[in-house]
């Protein structure tokens, strides 16, 4: 009867024990920059944790023969290529799979050499779960996926053309050492929504022992329920944003949580009956929570196929590229902006012509969510609310806790060089940004190329996916590569020292 807990706050993972008449601490685990998904290792007595905002997965060993769960030893950590995620540990290939807590990025951890061995891509984002088949040959996870070529009208929505939720299994041993579209060969694909029922925002899966597979459904307030074979998901209506689930001990139930209405519905799985259990009383919402609320709601949208989140994972972006018509124009797909930290970063929008938050709500709903009602000024206001109470990560430097003489001086030199390039006349001020367009040297589809600068603050949160059209992939891609507002070629010493002080901001 122990359990562990994340406590973001505090940047720890806590250790309990259940008693008869409630809970006691056993022990503390320091996990720094947010601890995101938790995973017991019975076959090496090791729980592992991920570091959303340290890029990183921690893992500490269990004393042989403690039965207290209390005497920890904190092994090495492994830095990962992307913001740490969902964990399948494989034990029968001697590996830990991480996903991105955002975006499309996976890495392959060896259990025995702690560091990433293999990394690539996954067509899908905002991945909320990983199983894998009892004989580990397959690995299958819900997710979203958002097609940039499909323009963000109803036309293209409805089918689930420009964002779709489903569930994708794929070959381990391809998974494990195939990059590009070669990891998708031989695999399996089920969408989980359909027209008039877009499923929105898969939140949390949990998988029985005979098979059964339950998805819940964050944005749309239900659960799908089915086998691996099966044609058609049965969905079953819970509480509000559903966002874990689990099968009872005998498996005749299934547990729903439910963040949004504080409360636990059990759903008999023979009847398909639902019992709600409220787990307090519910009080008003006041703005903030009201704006959050919408945000995680794809009914919303059109059929029901996103949210907010669904491109903005959890306030932040999903690195992808979305055609939408911010710009002015189709055929023009542009990089999903982090909503995080950007209440003081006005104008809005790639081409710096939107002046407010709540236009850009407005603007966002009808149009690129295309919702098949009008907003009302009271959600478009409570929305903005939420986005502009959103704060910004910690950079990379801050969440590794990365200190010390020498990394201080080679920020000095980077800070330097940041100024003598001019870096600073587009990306000033505190926010490190501006509020004119300007031409930079980049032109999109339809000759385009005056771009109002992002904020640099937090940039190394988003290193991945960089540039308007997300050409670069890495903070040294942006100099090295694209030569991006040079004035002048940088040495490999250089080129460091500007890197690493964009990743301090």
């Amino acid at each position: 009867r122990v359990f562990a807990v994340v406590e973001c706050n505090s940047q720890t993972i806590v250790i309990m024990r259940l008693l008869p008449h409630g809970v006691e601490t056993v022990c503390r685990l320091s996990a720094p920059g947010t601890p995101n998904d938790l995973v017991w290792d019975e076959h090496r007595r090791e729980l592992l944790a991920t570091g959303i905002w340290s890029q990183r997965l921690y893992r500490w060993k269990l004393a042989a023969n403690d039965s207290r769960f209390t005497q920890w030893t904190a092994r090495e950590q492994a830095d990962l290529p992307m913001c740490g995620g969902c964990i399948l540990v494989l034990p029968e290939h001697q590996c830990t799979l991480v996903v991105d807590a955002f975006g499309r990025h996976y890495a392959v951890v060896g259990n025995s050499e702690f560091s990433v061995q293999h990394e690539s891509l996954l067509y899908g984002h905002n991945v909320t779960g990983l199983a894998a088949t009892k004989d580990e040959s397959m690995v299958f996870f819900p997710h979203q996926l958002l097609n940039e070529f499909a323009r963000s009208v109803r036309t293209d929505i409805t089918w689930g053309g420009m964002m779709s939720n489903n569930i994708r299994w794929l070959q381990t041993e391809r998974l494990l050492n195939q990059t590009g579209e070669q990891v998708f060969k031989k695999s399996k694909f089920y969408p989980l929504g359909s027209p008039g029922n877009g499923a929105g925002d898969p939140s949390s899966m949990a998988v029985s022992s005979a098979g059964r597979i339950a998805v819940t459904l964050g944005g749309t307030n239900r659960v799908a329920i089915g086998n691996e074979d099966d044609y058609y998901f049965r969905q079953v209506n819970v509480g509000y944003r559903p966002v874990d689930c689990a099968f009872s001990h005998d498996e005749s139930l299934l547990y729903v949580v439910n963040q949004f209405s504080d409360s636990l519905s059990v759903i008999d799985l023979q009847s398909m009956a639902v019992q709600q259990i409220s787990l307090g009383p519910l009080r008003e919402p006041n703005e903030v929570e009201y704006g959050e609320q919408l945000f995680f709601n794809s009914r919303i949208s059109h059929d029901g196929w996103m949210s907010c989140h669904s491109c903005h994972s959890q306030g932040h972006t999903n690195g992808q590229l979305n055609d939408n018509f911010s710009d002015g124009s189709y055929g023009t797909p542009k990089r999903v902006l982090s909503l995080l930290g950007q209440a003081d970063t006005m104008p809005y929008a790639w081409s710096g012509k939107v002046d407010s938050l709540e236009t850009q709500v407005g603007h966002s709903i009808r149009s690129t969510m295309a919702g098949d009602r009008e907003p009302s000024p009271n959600m478009i206001r409570a929305i903005a609310t939420y986005v502009a109470a959103l704060a910004s990560p910690p950079s990379l430097r801050e969440a590794r806790l990365e200190h010390g003489p020498s990394a201080e001086g080679q920020l000095e030199r980077g800070r330097r060089l940041f100024s003598e390039l001019g870096c600073a006349d587009c990306h000033s001020g505190e926010r490190l940004t501006s509020g004119e367009a300007y031409d930079v040297g980049l032109w999109d589809e339809n000759g385009m190329r005056w771009f109002n600068p992002p904020s640099l603050v937090s940039v190394s949160q988003r290193q991945t996916s960089l540039l308007h059209d997300a050409r670069a992939k890495s903070l040294r891609d942006v100099f090295e590569r694209e030569q991006h507002q040079l004035s002048k070629p940088l040495g490999e010493q250089e080129l460091d020292d500007l890197v690493r002080y964009l990743k301090s901001l």
